[in-house]
C-alpha cells in the first residue's frame, strides 16, 4: 500500500443521537477507555492514523474479532465499535483458550503479511517496516482477549490496538507465551514446556493453514527475554517522554514489576529448554 494514503486521517465522528457519559471498561492498566452505546471511546495521539488504518485493512482481509474504527468524536476520542465477549481471566487460562489466542494470532499475521504502510507514526516509533517485520499488534496478549462466554475456550475478540507497530511474529508468540503459559508467573519447567509447545503447536497448526512459516519452540522461548526487556525499555521511554498511557503503568509498578519477573525467567530458561529437550526426545 503506498505510504501516500497510508493513514488516512480519521473522519469526524457525529453522534446518532445525544451523547450519553461513558461507562468505564474493564481491565487494562494504560486506562481511558470507555463503552458509550455501542461504541468504545479511547484517548488517540499521533499514531491513531496508522491503527485506524491497520484495523480496515485487517477487517478487509476478513479477520475475525477486530474493532470497526468509526472515526474521532468531539471530545478527540477515538471511536471503536464495542466487541461482545467476555474477557478472560488469567487465572482462567485452559489450555483451549490458550490453543485459541494462538490460532487467532496466526490469522492475524496472514492478514498483515501484505500491508506495507511506509514510514507512519506508531505509539513508539515513527519508521518504515524492514523487509523481515510486519505491523504487529504488540500487545496480543489473554487479557486483551474475549472469549464467546464465561465457560466458553473461544476467543471471539482483541482489543487494545493502541500499541500496534513494527515487529516480527516472534515477538508476538513471545508476548502471548508471557501471559498466556503464564511464564510471568512461573509454571515450572514441566509446564510451562508443555503449554509452550501447546501454544506453538496451535499457531503452527493454523499458520500451516494459512500460508505462515510455523516457529521453533526453542526460538520462541529464548525471545521471551528479548521481548519482555523491550517492552520495559518502551514503557520506560514512553514514561520518560510523559505519555499518559504510560505513565499509567507506573501505578502497578511498570516497568521495574516486569524487569524483576523476566530475570527470574531468564534464571530459569536452562531448565525450561531443558524440558522442551526432554519432552521432544524419543522414547
Amino acid at each position: 500500500m503506498p505510504a501516500d494514503v497510508f493513514p488516512p486521517p480519521p473522519p469526524r465522528w457525529v453522534e446518532p443521537e445525544p451523547a450519553v457519559p461513558g461507562t468505564p471498561l474493564p481491565g487494562g492498566n494504560v486506562g481511558g477507555a470507555v463503552r458509550v452505546g455501542g461504541t468504545v471511546r479511547r484517548p488517540t495521539g499521533p499514531w491513531t492514523p496508522a491503527v485506524h488504518a491497520l484495523l480496515r485493512h485487517v477487517r478487509a482481509r476478513g479477520l475475525d474479532g477486530v474493532p470497526e474504527p468509526l472515526g474521532v468524536d468531539d471530545a478527540g476520542r477515538e471511536v471503536l465499535t464495542y466487541l461482545p465477549g467476555v474477557p478472560v481471566d488469567l487465572a482462567e487460562v485452559t489450555d483451549g483458550r490458550l490453543a485459541s489466542a494462538a490460532a487467532w494470532l496466526a490469522r492475524y499475521h496472514a492478514a498483515v503479511a501484505d500491508l506495507r504502510p511506509g514510514p507512519v507514526r506508531w505509539r513508539f516509533e515513527e519508521r518504515d517496516l524492514l523487509p523481515h517485520e510486519i505491523v504487529c499488534h504488540h500487545d496480543a496478549t489473554l487479557y486483551n482477549m474475549l472469549v464467546a462466554a464465561p465457560g466458553s475456550d473461544e476467543v471471539v475478540g482483541v482489543v487494545d490496538w493502541d500499541v500496534a507497530g513494527p515487529g516480527v511474529p516472534l515477538d508476538e508468540l513471545a508476548m502471548l507465551a508471557w501471559s498466556g503459559v503464564p511464564f510471568y508467573a512461573d509454571p515450572g519447567p514441566a509446564e510451562g514446556a508443555r503449554r509452550l509447545r501447546l501454544l506453538v503447536d496451535a499457531y503452527a497448526g493454523q499458520a500451516a493453514r494459512v500460508g505462515g512459516v510455523p516457529p521453533a519452540v526453542d526460538d520462541v522461548a529464548r525471545h521471551v527475554v528479548v521481548r519482555m526487556r523491550a517492552a520495559g525499555a518502551r514503557i520506560a521511554a514512553g514514561q520518560a517522554a510523559g505519555d499518559p498511557g504510560m505513565l499509567n503503568l507506573a501505578r502497578v509498578g511498570e516497568p521495574a514489576r516486569t524487569a524483576a519477573q523476566v530475570d527470574r525467567y531468564a534464571d530459569a530458561l536452562p531448565a525450561l529448554l531443558a524440558a522442551l529437550a526432554s519432552a521432544s526426545s524419543p522414547g
